[in-house]
């Protein structure tokens, strides 16, 4: 029980959660809140647009001594290598978070609140600015520009793919700690709400793990070590119309099976990169090598089941976990306004909807555990993102 109030509740003692590094009593516990501006806008659109806007400047590469001061809009899929294959005309479509959302009014509800998906620019898709001139093209040179095409079987081509789906993911996380910093240096009464300390508590452990695995690919991004690392590859004979890179942790395998990725309260978290070439496409997938045996069924399944069962599993995961997936408007245009709704309402699941329809995904793919057939293209649901175009 005691454990159970500590994660609601700030202490005297223990450092004040608005980075001063005071104890909370000395610093945000009787501080009063800035004046509030008036808005008529719901408080999740004014957490959004204050994510925006704390974007800030940073270069991640583990040795600062060479940096420049310019700090560059890098890509986490590589703009000649991917984003710009998937491109017409320019343009791709994003789960744009940089766009205004939409408030759909619920009566005698919270109003939903939807994150469009976007055509955008191709040179500000899946940006950031974590990396400096010189360290974006050092870091991620043997995958980027003039680079040769994937190679399963090289070690590098690997361990570059799944330290970029961290790194990029490990920034966001640095900005959403920035705003809830922001937020209590104005009203530090927030940390008198036990839902906002709940949430503090989840981010500090969250990065907290973050930095144990930033720790490892930092040594060996500056060693050229490409050891430390399983890793599964799926390879699809066919180019896909879209691309996906995310820092996440599955709970549920193929079969519908609980995938049990906590232990001692940390997250065993898988490195997920998805992209097309000319004529194929692949599907990677790492862990950390002490993570191996929380994922050795997975992997196993990638390798053995049905491809397009594989491909059924991969359309419900994606849109539910993660928001980086990057669509060519060869396949989105081809979805009709049902499908992008569809599409566009799984990917803005959050919280308490997330928990339900993960939910019914497992279930989904328990009752399907003994099928094989049936998964070929036109049979996959109403969601498909490896239809052919």
């Amino acid at each position: 029980m005691m454990k159970l109030l500590k994660y609601f509740k700030i202490y005297d003692n223990e450092l004040c959660p608005c980075d001063s590094g005071k104890p909370y009593i000395n610093c945000c516990k009787n501080r009063k809140d800035k004046t509030i501006k008036a808005s008529k806008k719901p408080l999740e659109i004014q957490v959004m647009e204050q994510f925006r806007k704390s974007q800030f400047k940073c270069c991640l590469y583990p040795d600062k001594s060479n940096c420049v001061k310019h700090i560059k809009e890098a890509h986490a899929l590589q703009n000649n290598k991917i984003i710009s294959q998937l491109a017409e005309e320019g343009h791709v479509y994003i789960l744009n978070t940089k766009k205004s959302p939409i408030v759909i009014p619920i009566e005698n509800e919270e109003p939903e609140i939807i994150i469009p998906m976007d055509r955008v620019g191709i040179k500000h898709a899946t940006t950031a600015t974590c990396f400096c001139d010189i360290h974006d093209d050092e870091a991620f040179a043997l995958i980027e520009k003039g680079a040769p095409d994937f190679d399963p079987n090289n070690k590098g081509h690997k361990f570059i793919y799944a330290y970029k789906s961290f790194i990029f993911e490990y920034y966001k996380k640095l900005v959403e700690q920035k705003v809830f910093i922001d937020n209590v240096k104005q009203y530090p009464s927030l940390l008198k709400i036990k839902e906002f300390v709940r949430y503090y508590r989840a981010i500090s452990m969250t990065l907290q793990e973050m930095d144990n695995i930033k720790d490892f690919f930092d040594k060996r991004i500056l060693n050229k070590d490409y050891t430390g690392l399983e890793t599964c590859i799926l390879e699809i004979p066919e180019s896909i119309n879209f691309a996906n890179y995310a820092c996440l942790a599955l709970d549920f395998d193929i079969n519908g099976n609980k995938i049990k990725y906590t232990h001692k309260g940390f997250i065993s978290r898988l490195f997920v990169t998805v992209f097309p070439e000319k004529t194929k496409s692949y599907v990677i997938m790492s862990c950390l090598k002490e993570d191996y045996s929380v994922y050795k069924k997975l992997f196993y399944q990638l390798q053995n089941i049905n491809l397009n069962k594989i491909k059924y599993y991969l359309d419900l995961v994606l849109p539910l976990y993660s928001e980086n997936i990057v669509i060519s408007p060869r396949l989105w245009e081809k979805w009709d306004d049902e499908q992008q709704m569809i599409y566009t309402f799984l990917a803005n699941r959050q919280r308490s909807q997330f928990l339900t329809y993960k939910t019914m995904f497992a279930l989904g793919m328990r009752n399907l555990k003994k099928q094989e057939s049936n998964f070929e293209d036109g049979n996959r649901g109403r969601i498909d993102l490896f239809q052919k175009v």
